[in-house]
């Protein structure tokens, strides 16, 4: 069946558990960059401001939480913590939970290529539902929506249950099997200056595993070791 817009966004309110009271600012998240080279609506923006804007209140929310239920963790424990929480497959699952795939205003390249289920551009366009949320309803507003989403996650950690970051997890892992350190490189970077995204490949004796994004050279380099990792156990051999 198909599902207008506006059916869509009220699906999608009712799955948040917010009503916007000004629906403008949750269609503005929905406004995926490739959407502005066939759009015909005059002065309309991306979603890119308010993603930068959720992206920032997202950490702090998620890092309040941790600092408050683990008292006794350090930073190091606090950072890989929050780094689970917020990577782009636990993200990009809440978004598909949320049914954000249909609402996406995409080009239409990008449709045609299976964005609308793909975890990068549903993580980024949660961030921008959480900025749309600040913006419409503050701060109060955007913790309650966060902390209800990821309340399942939260719940499913413990301090024992943190796991090394990946980059390490993967390094482990490799040299147990063969004794190789796996390298990594920066292959594209792109977005405005305030938003830069980055594209990493990490390799294995010259053998490429597997490719990341994130907003910094760091967070790339993350996702790709994640997923490395996620394919290495799928097949140990």
């Amino acid at each position: 069946m198909c599902v207008s817009a506006d059916q869509a966004l009220e699906r999608l309110q009712q799955r948040l558990q917010y009503r916007f009271a000004d629906i403008a600012v949750l269609r503005q998240a929905m406004v995926h960059r490739s959407y502005l080279n066939e759009a015909t609506e005059p002065g309309l923006e991306s979603n890119e401001r308010l993603e930068f804007l959720g992206d920032a209140v997202l950490g702090a929310v998620v890092a309040e939480r941790l600092y408050t239920d683990f008292p006794n963790a350090g930073e190091g424990w606090m950072t890989v913590a929050r780094s689970q929480l917020v990577r782009n497959e636990a993200l990009g699952e809440i978004g598909r939970q949320l049914g954000l795939g249909e609402c996406l205003l995409l080009g239409a390249g990008i449709a045609n290529d299976g964005a609308r289920e793909r975890h990068s551009v549903l993580s980024r366009a949660l961030e921008a539902t959480f900025g749309a949320v600040w913006i419409d309803g503050g701060e109060d507003a955007a913790r309650g929506v966060i902390l209800r989403l990821l309340q399942q996650n939260f719940a499913l950690l413990t301090a024992e249950e943190v796991q090394a970051d990946p980059k390490s997890q993967l390094q482990h892992l490799t040299q147990s099997r063969n004794g190789a350190k796996p390298s990594y490189s920066i292959v594209e970077e792109c977005g405005p200056p305030h938003d830069r995204l980055f594209r990493a490949v990490v390799e294995v004796d010259g053998i490429a595993l597997a490719e990341g994004e994130g907003r910094s050279k760091q967070a790339a380099e993350m996702e790709a070791a994640n997923r490395a990792l996620a394919s290495l156990m799928r097949d140990p051999s």
